[in-house]
């Protein structure tokens, strides 16, 4: 008996995600304190209370530093033993402050 089961094809479309990530290329000023992310929507600094902890990250990582808007988050995956793809730290950041 031939196969009798549905036979529309599998459409993949990905989930819609609350945030959307894009890869930029931040800025730490250790003196200020603040954080500059630079990406294709445009160039915004923040503040944040350690900065220094992102740069040590930024020193690892071993993949593209990823920026969510909707919640200022940023996203660094550093190297980590035993972790093939890396481990990554999240830091959020405050308000935006003027450039």
């Amino acid at each position: 008996m031939p196969y009798q089961g549905d036979t529309t094809s599998a459409t993949s479309t990905p989930a819609p995600t609350a945030s959307h990530r894009v890869a930029v290329i931040p800025a730490v000023d250790l003196f200020l304190g603040t954080v500059t992310i630079t990406a294709k929507a445009g160039t915004g600094r923040f503040a944040h209370p350690e900065p220094h902890l992102i740069a040590q990250a930024l020193a690892q990582a071993v993949r593209p530093t990823l920026w969510c808007g909707a919640s200022r988050t940023l996203t660094v995956t550093v190297a980590a033993a035993g972790k093939r793809a890396g481990v990554q730290q999240h830091y959020t950041l405050s308000h935006e402050e003027p450039a």
